[in-house]
């Protein structure tokens, strides 16, 4: 049985032109336990890019959503698989 968490966010980058980009994350935690994600980032309504999606090392939902919300920020900032 999947588990699917949504949740979303603001994230403001700090270099380059320091954009706040909206951020929805959808997070599913299989039966098995294994977490992974898919996120959107938007700014000013136009996509921007989905970031680098691979597989989450946290077990728990809880550090599953931090640690997807950790690396797209990272993914924003160094511009991976995002368009500024």
């Amino acid at each position: 049985m999947y588990k699917p968490v949504l949740s979303r966010f603001q994230y403001t980058r700090q270099h380059g032109k320091r954009r706040t980009y909206d951020v929805t994350v959808n997070l599913v935690q299989k039966a098995s336990g294994v977490c992974s994600y898919a996120a959107w980032v938007h700014f000013e309504a136009e996509f921007k890019g989905s970031g680098l999606m691979l597989p989450l090392v946290a077990n728990t939902r809880d550090a599953a959503v931090r640690e997807a919300q950790m690396r797209i920020k990272n993914d924003i900032e160094n511009l991976i698989g995002v368009v500024e």
